[in-house]
Formats: structure tokens, C-alpha cells, sequence
């Protein structure tokens, strides 16, 4: 639900959930003081946490109002290296902190829009303006803006210092959620955040190939296998440095697009740069 900050006039988000719910717990811990200043923190913040005397068993958590991260979607190659790199930076800061988010997939990522929308957008209409008109144009820039910081939402199923753990939920399929047999939680993450790559970004857009090797090492089925967050982030480091500027600019096409002619789509790269 959405609401306005009587202090500021700022939109914000509204939750309700139980006052046991890990997203309280983990959430205020990683809003707190210490924490919240830490450029590497990409986890959604707690600005105030609502309590009802009728309701003494649910809490509502009072966050700051979010967009989607394919409204629009990336338009550049650049805006994808972008997008990796702040997320796997996220990912290291939540474990070095022993928090397991243990549903990071792609549908649990999403950004700050200010930048991209700095009049506001409705929240059931993401293509009109708060009043209800609609918005002209084509898409805003991510590059344009000076890029856009991604967040992780949704706490709700996350652990904290804990290095097993039982449960089989999350959007993720992943292959040793269980009941009864514990497993790693971070590589878990791990194993998400890869495939969140693959859903969000291969499978949707072409000339991402580069993106291959990391979710690779990301993904395998047997969690022993599977990196920390520091050892993908030290492999996306190797793969970043070989992309070339021009390879950085080029646009983005969706994976089933017809081609274009190496000169048409050359001239259109230019603006992306």
C-alpha cells in the first residue's frame, strides 16, 4: 500500500505483516544506524516500524516507495554491468553481515525511480503520473539519469547467523530447498542471484553473452560447488575488465528480435554512450 509522509510529502510504502516476521528483525538491524550508511547496502530500509494496541500481533513496516526493475527495462549494456555489480555488491554486504536474504530472485529486486520519474508515478498505473495523466514520451534513460540504485524487498523468509536452515518457499525453484535436509543458505543466494541474471537479463535481452560464464559458476546444482559472493564477485571483476567502451554503449534488443543491419543498429548504439 502506498501512502504520503506528513513530514516530508514523500510516498511511501506500507506493509503489514507479523511482528514475529523475520522482516522486522532483519530489516530494522539493517536499517540501523551502523549499517545504513554503508554505500554496499542495497537492502530495502525500515524508516519506522507502526504499532497498533488492537492489533498488538502485526506490525506495519513504513518503507520507502520503490519502482519495478523492468520499468522500464535496461537500454544498455552498460545499464545491465550496472545492475550486476550493485546487486552481487549487496549480496557480499548482507553475508559479511550473516544475513541470508534466501529469496533474492529477480522479483525481489527494485529501484529507486526519483531519478527516472522525478514527478512521481501512480501506484496501480506505473505509466501515469500520480494525478492519473498519462506520461508522454518514450522510456527515461537509466544512463541519461546517472544511473539508478537497486534494493533487495522482502525479507520475510530470511535468516541471520545462521549457516543451516530447513524450508522449501521462495520465487526461486531451487534444488536443495527442503524440509528436512539443511542447507547452506548463502549458497543459496547464490544460486538465486545467478538464475535472477538469467531470467531478468538473458533471457530477455541478446548481446549478454559475456553474463554466461558468471551465472555458470553461480548455478550449479550441488551447493558445494557453488561460490561465496566475494569469489563470483572477484570472477565478475575478470569478466568486466575485457568489455570494451564501445561494447559498454551498445543498446540493448530483445532476445527474439528481428535483426537489424550492422549499420542501423551501429548509429543507433551512439545515443547510449
Amino acid at each position: 500500500m502506498d501512502a504520503q509522509r506528513l513530514s516530508d510529502g514523500k510516498t511511501v510504502c506500507l506493509k503489514h505483516t507479523n511482528k514475529d516476521s523475520p522482516e522486522v528483525e532483519i530489516g530494522q538491524y539493517l536499517s540501523s544506524e551502523e549499517l545504513r550508511h554503508d554505500p554496499r547496502n542495497h537492502c530495502l530500509p525500515i524508516l519506522e516500524v507502526l504499532r497498533n494496541e488492537d492489533d498488538p500481533e502485526h506490525v506495519i513496516l513504513v518503507m520507502p516507495w520503490l519502482r519495478r526493475i523492468d520499468s522500464p527495462q535496461p537500454a544498455s549494456v552498460r545499464e545491465c554491468v550496472d545492475f550486476v555489480q550493485q546487486t552481487l555488491e549487496g549480496l557480499i554486504f548482507m553475508h559479511e553481515h550473516k544475513v541470508a536474504h534466501r529469496d533474492c530472485a529477480w522479483g525481489n529486486i527494485m529501484m529507486d525511480g526519483r531519478e527516472l520519474y522525478p514527478r512521481g508515478w501512480h501506484p496501480q498505473r506505473r505509466n501515469f503520473y500520480p494525478n492519473g495523466k498519462a506520461m508522454g514520451g518514450g522510456d527515461p534513460s537509466r544512463t541519461a539519469v546517472g544511473g539508478v540504485r537497486y534494493y533487495f524487498i522482502d525479507f520475510g523468509i530470511s535468516s541471520k547467523d545462521q549457516d543451516e536452515v530447513l524450508g522449501i518457499h521462495g520465487q526461486e525453484l531451487s534444488p536443495e530447498l527442503s524440509d528436512t535436509v539443511p542447507y547452506n543458505p548463502y549458497k543459496l543466494d547464490v544460486y538465486i542471484l545467478g538464475m535472477a541474471y538469467q531470467h531478468f537479463l538473458i533471457e530477455r535481452h541478446s548481446g549478454l553473452d559475456f553474463l554466461l560464464p558468471l551465472i555458470e559458476y553461480m548455478t550449479p546444482q550441488k551447493p558445494s560447488e557453488r561460490p561465496s559472493a566475494v569469489e563470483a564477485m572477484q570472477r565478475w571483476n575478470q569478466i568486466t575488465q575485457r568489455l570494451s567502451f564501445f561494447t559498454l554503449s551498445k543498446r540493448l534488443y530483445p532476445a527474439k528480435a528481428a535483426l537489424e543491419s550492422g549499420v542501423s543498429r551501429t548509429l543507433k548504439d551512439t545515443s547510449y554512450r
